[in-house]
């Protein structure tokens, strides 16, 4: 495994530095970093990334990034050209490890998202107990780069851009001589504090405004009409609109629906499907899936049927490599549903993914809320046992 290209890295970073700038970048807190060290940053943008690049330039960092890129033709070239290091998400990856080990020790920098997705609210989501461990073992100094505003910016349901203020800071916050005794609790606590994120209530007090534009796919993040809790808002412009009560919620300047964040107005509907799968011992939910998986270097469709969420597993009934087969996973064992809004949710199964991308638009969304619980509750039963 080696460190990205100098030459590439002096010259691409310099051109992604600029266009940083323009997208409305500052970096408001500086700190000078040498390898080896390991850096950690807040995900609530596919362009964050492109703003760690060019907070860090001119050093060269090496990320960690999810496998599949590596099996998509487009992106393929991206994670090549940056020679980013493929990590399974939410599972562990003995092979990543082992190539983030070798940059460390060629007095490399390593990038990495510790979320392990993206955050579809500009929250900062729960971070795996795993980084700990990472971060103990490799003895270096640790540090964040942390984005305040990516997220309404450049919302990870949009492919629009919001021009508005984006506010980066670099900072020690781990040295290897504290990782000797500091236990793997402390350091998580750290970790967490430093990095946790409120795109809203940042914004809040900092009232910065952000170009209004369409809010196309955000109705597959906030699908659920918070008046009459049907299912299936339409966007329109900046407006999302209930088609069974009318119901408008109108994004503006600020990030908000209606004067209510994103976040918040997530947050409200994720309690209400906890509640009705507390309610309903025989909750279940099904829907139409296309399957997507590794063949021949590439992330190809393999398959087609029905993906179901019952009794704490989920499964797949459909083809897969035009066979009729049933594929079990026990919710237990998945943290979190990676998904991309609007479209799939990915499961991790050592080396291979399973993707199902879904009929309805806004089923990943819900799949990911109702996971997540029961992720949650099947350790629940396991702690008492």
């Amino acid at each position: 495994m080696k460190k990205p290209n100098f030459l590439i890295n002096f010259i691409l970073g310099f051109f992604l530095r600029i266009f940083a700038f323009i997208k409305g970048q500052r970096i408001i807190k500086k700190c000078k970093i040498n390898g080896p060290a390991i850096i950690l940053s807040n995900h609530t943008s596919f362009y964050d990334f492109l703003y760690t690049i060019s907070a860090m330039y001119p050093k060269r960092v090496t990320y960690l990034a999810a496998k599949k890129f590596f099996y998509e033709p487009k992106m393929r070239f991206v994670m090549k050209l940056a020679r980013a290091i493929p990590k399974s998400l939410l599972t562990a990856d003995p092979v990543a490890t082992l190539n983030l080990f070798r940059i460390l020790k060629q007095n490399g920098i390593v990038g990495i998202f510790p979320e392990g997705q993206i955050s579809a609210i500009g929250k900062t989501l729960p971070l795996s107990f795993a980084i700990t461990k990472l971060i103990k073992k490799a003895k270096v100094d640790v540090y964040i780069v942390k984005h305040y505003g990516a997220g309404l910016a450049n919302p990870p349901w949009s492919t629009k851009t919001f021009k508005g203020r984006i506010e980066t800071v670099k900072e020690l916050i781990i040295t290897k001589e504290e990782l000797k005794t500091l236990s793997s609790q402390e350091i998580y606590d750290i970790v967490s504090n430093k990095l946790e994120y409120s795109a809203w209530k940042d914004n809040f007090a900092k009232k910065y405004k952000y170009k209004i534009n369409d809010v196309d796919n955000l109705e597959n993040v906030i699908y659920q009409c918070p008046n009459c809790l049907h299912e299936g808002l339409i966007a329109k412009k900046n407006q999302l609109i209930c088609p069974a009560c009318n119901h408008v919620l109108t994004y503006d300047e600020f990030g908000l629906l209606n004067g209510r964040s994103v976040e918040e107005l997530f947050l409200e509907q994720e309690k209400r499907i906890r509640n009705k799968i507390d309610s309903d011992k025989d909750f279940t939910v099904s829907e139409e899936t296309r399957l997507m998986s590794f063949r021949d270097n590439l992330l190809v469709e393999v398959g087609s049927g029905v993906l179901t969420i019952k009794d704490f597993e989920y499964i797949y009934n459909g083809t897969v490599d035009n066979e009729v087969k049933e594929i079990r996973f026990n919710a237990k064992n998945i943290p979190s549903l990676p998904s991309d809004i609007g479209r799939n949710i990915q499961i991790y199964d050592g080396e291979m993914i399973y993707q199902f991308e879904l009929k309805n638009k806004f089923m990943p969304t819900k799949m990911v809320h109702i996971g997540e619980y029961l992720y949650q509750l099947s350790n629940k039963e396991e702690e008492k046992e």
